[in-house]
């Protein structure tokens, strides 16, 4: 379509700046694949020089006094004058370059942010905007109607904008319209639904702290889904600060008894309106809720399978993997009998965050640890009655997160878990197993990968489980990669020589099965990374929309857009906190460096107890995402410097 041409007169400090804005709409992008798109591309130029041809414009639209959220004709008018605004400032933005994403056919918005979530650092984008409303309608235009309605006409209909970065853009529009090609990567996928999206209410039983919470219920507000919140009095979320992210607060006690599923159910019992769904972002909260759920006929997980989940030792007889259940009372060298051969690794047959575990070589190690498990009051862990023995498997440790859907795999991604204290057998923490680092995509071949993902769909499969998020952990046993220190000192995967190449095939050994969505860093790890909002994905499963579910499900068309690594901050005293935010800090320090940090959290904030390392535990003050494009080695060289950049005080 030909270029047209409009000239803005936009009111400056000093005057009117003269804006010419050229504009094309590029070739639809067809919905094969996704949903498609067609861009209207602009070009914005400070240009004082007279324009021939058409009649100058008493200026762009009028930047509106209402929300972003509001009425979408005039979000895409704000961007667009915020946009001439910009160019008519100068600065160094006398020339810039748009695009207004519009729908290739009529449909309802799946997710309302999902342009800004698909070109998260994208290097090309300067700023994304969405438009939409959650589940809106929106009509497309065809070619007769865009070749005779006006810009504003048209941009009323786009879904969102896109500010792109770089300015060399701005002076070709065929160079921008070339763009489209690039932008498919991101966009296709099923970013509309042809059906209307019914309204929806989740209720979440929620003793999580913010970090982990907030991202859901942000999710839940682009989905046009409205969640009741369901926790013990004084919960952040149950004031007026943050009534905005959940529509009623339901107080009830939480506690981890028997009579926890009828709290549940009496609670909702006060509850105003129609729940869809309900859910809980806890491990342990599962099966109870799940219980509810079940009891109120909505949407949840085979309780069978979820039971099967809470125990560790029912897990490695599900898997197929061998291990033997020591009761309190009986003696482990008694109970084992020479069944397994040592390094063993110690674990509570019901627990988490890795508090209890621990590797020991021969029996009397073996006697004291089994002995602390079933003395010790941990935070995650009851108290024990079971505690599990395995075989340590000196295999890489992997990540993997499963999203089922009646027994469908929507989505599946694999992250290598980077070797811990145990697997080190040398510093402070010889027996630790606490995470270091996690980098996605995993460095293993792609054969092993596809074998160790089909064998852990199988336990899965096996246990009964079929709908929900399921983060698995496991290690690659005859694996043909090992971990080894380069010349330059980062510790990455290496295919092993060889003479040391094992000759059987690779095989996954369960390590855990976890029924809940992964942890904060690596929900951030994953959005970025792939394109896939893990929070979206539960609520979605909660209330049993199986098309959207799908649909979100589906990564950036050509893989992952970078590689990136989830580290762990951790510390080798405890103390009371006295510095500020140490991300922060690096970026005024080390900007160079700073630029690679997608994401980050603190555990905790200043003035608060860091506790102190223990024999089996190693505390973590933060995570920090740091994201590479130059190869994975680049990554690690990146990561590394970040870490031993990454400042904090303890005293």
């Amino acid at each position: 379509m030909a270029v047209r041409t409009l000239l803005f007169h936009v009111q400056t400090a000093d005057g009117s700046a003269p804006i010419k804005c050229s504009w094309t709409i590029a070739t639809p992008q067809p919905p094969a694949s996704g949903s498609g798109f067609v861009s209207v591309n602009v070009l914005l130029d400070w240009d004082p020089s007279p324009v021939s041809g058409p009649k100058p414009a008493h200026g762009p639209p009028a930047r509106g006094v209402i929300d972003d959220e509001g009425d979408p004709t005039f979000a895409s008018y704000n961007f667009l004058a915020d946009c001439c605004s910009m160019v008519a400032a100068g600065g160094g933005y006398q020339h810039r370059a748009l695009k207004f994403i519009l729908p290739v056919r009529d449909g309802y918005v799946n997710k309302r942010d999902f342009l800004e979530q698909r070109l998260v650092e994208d290097r090309r984008v300067d700023q994304v905007k969405s438009f939409c409303q959650p589940r809106q309608y929106l009509r497309c235009l065809n070619a007769e109607q865009m070749e005779w309605s006006g810009l504003a006409q048209i941009i009323s209909h786009a879904a969102g904008g896109i500010l792109l970065r770089d300015r060399s853009l701005a002076r070709s529009i065929p160079a921008l319209v070339d763009l489209d090609s690039e932008l498919v990567d991101k966009l296709s996928y099923p970013w509309m639904s042809e059906r209307p999206i019914a309204k929806a209410t989740v209720a979440l039983v929620d003793i999580r702290e913010r970090m982990a919470t907030e991202p859901m219920l942000y999710a839940a507000r682009s989905l046009g889904i409205e969640v009741v919140i369901m926790g013990e009095p004084g919960h952040w979320l149950e004031g007026p600060s943050y009534a905005h992210l959940r529509s009623q607060f339901l107080q009830m006690d939480t506690k981890a008894d028997e009579e926890l599923p009828s709290r549940i159910i009496q609670a909702l019992s006060r509850c105003h309106g129609r729940i869809d769904g309900l859910t809980s972002n806890m491990d342990w909260m599962t099966y109870p809720v799940s219980m509810a759920a079940a009891f109120l006929g909505l949407p949840c997980e085979n309780l069978q399978a979820l039971d099967i989940c809470r125990d560790k030792y029912k897990q490695r007889m599900a898997s197929g993997d061998a291990a033997v259940q020591v009761h309190k009372g009986e003696d482990p060298r008694v109970v084992l009998d020479g069944s397994l051969d040592f390094p063993l690794v110690v674990k509570p047959s019901l627990g988490a965050n890795s508090e209890g575990v621990s590797k020991v070589f021969d029996h009397d190690e073996l006697a004291v640890a089994v002995d602390q498990v079933f003395q010790s009051d941990y935070e995650h862990v009851p108290k024990s009655r079971a505690v599990n023995v395995e075989e340590y498997c000196a295999g890489p440790e992997i990540d993997v997160n499963f999203v089922l859907m009646e027994g469908e795999v929507l989505f599946v991604e694999t992250a290598d878990d980077f070797p811990k204290a145990a697997d080190n057998d040398e510093g402070s923490n010889p027996t630790v197993f606490k995470e270091s680092a996690m980098v996605y995509p995993s460095g293993l071949p792609p054969g092993e990968i596809e074998a160790v993902q089909s064998s852990l769909r199988q336990t899965l499969h096996r246990i009964g489980l079929r709908n929900g998020i399921y983060h698995v952990e496991a290690r690659v046993e005859n694996s043909s990669m090992e971990y080894a220190r380069n010349l330059d000192g980062c510790v990455d995967l290496e295919s092993k020589a060889d003479t040391d190449r094992p000759t059987v095939e690779p095989k996954a050994v369960l390590i855990e099965i976890n029924p809940r969505l992964p942890g904060s860093m690596v929900k951030a790890a994953v959005l970025r990374t792939y394109g896939v909002d893990y929070d979206a994905l539960s609520l979605l499963l909660a209330i049993g929309d199986k098309e959207r579910a799908v649909a979100l499900s589906q990564p950036f068309r050509a893989g992952p857009q970078y590689w990136s690594s989830a580290l762990f901050i951790s510390t080798d005293r405890g103390g009371k906190l006295v510095s500020g935010d140490m991300v922060q800090e690096l970026r005024q320090r080390r900007p160079d460096l700073a630029r690679h940090v997608a994401d980050s959290s603190h555990f905790y904030e200043r003035g608060e107890v860091v506790p102190a390392p223990t024999a089996d535990s190693l505390p973590a003050v933060a995570w920090v995402l740091v994201v590479g494009r130059e190869g994975r080695r680049h990554l690690l060289e990146l990561a590394e410097r970040v870490r031993g950049e990454v400042r904090f005080e303890i005293e």
